[in-house]
């Protein structure tokens, strides 16, 4: 089954996602889709979370585990029974341990044979963009979508002056 996070963003069933986008982005993602929690959602942070303070009260079923080492991320990944398993990147996790980022891609990769895995990021890293190498997807956003332009005055004038004098055609030359 596959999950719409963002009119843009849709993740496919058993795959694994690398999102990069600004935090509010994800946050009203998850905020604006609380049917999510029909299904197993696994919430995984390292030392600190942005996110969870961010998620609206209301999202009651998703499940948080902590991972503080390389290696307790590696076993809730292959402890995984979730639908949906959202881990927030951590790159402090990978300072001491440089040469287990390729392990944890292909344990993401594997933990995505039976649940959709979303690597969600804040700001791109090395480490990060050597676990893309191992993602079905990226999502890179610069920034997240904005409010809706607004027409200046000057602009509304000319709309109103162009309508209301009725239709017009174009002269030939």
């Amino acid at each position: 089954m596959d999950f719409e996070l963002h009119p843009s963003i849709t993740l496919c069933s058993r795959a694994f996602h690398i999102l990069v986008s600004p935090l509010q982005m994800l946050t009203r993602a998850l905020n604006d889709h609380l049917d999510l929690q029909r299904f197993e959602v696994l919430y995984i942070c390292g030392n600190y979370s942005r996110v969870l303070s961010g998620l609206d009260r209301r999202f009651t079923s998703l499940q948080v585990r902590r991972a503080f080492t390389v290696f307790q991320l590696m076993t809730v990944l292959e402890d995984n029974r979730h639908t949906l398993l959202i881990i927030e990147h951590d790159p402090l996790l990978y300072e001491d341990a440089k040469e287990m980022v390729e392990y944890v891609s292909q344990a993401m990769r594997e933990a995505a044979k039976s649940s959709t895995v979303l690597l969600y990021s804040p700001a791109s890293d090395p480490f990060l963009e050597m676990m893309t190498n191992y993602a079905d997807r990226v999502f890179y956003f610069a920034k997240g979508p904005g409010p809706a332009a607004r027409p200046s005055a000057k602009s509304c004038r000319k709309a109103q002056a162009n309508s209301a004098g009725g239709q017009t055609t174009l002269e030939a030359f």
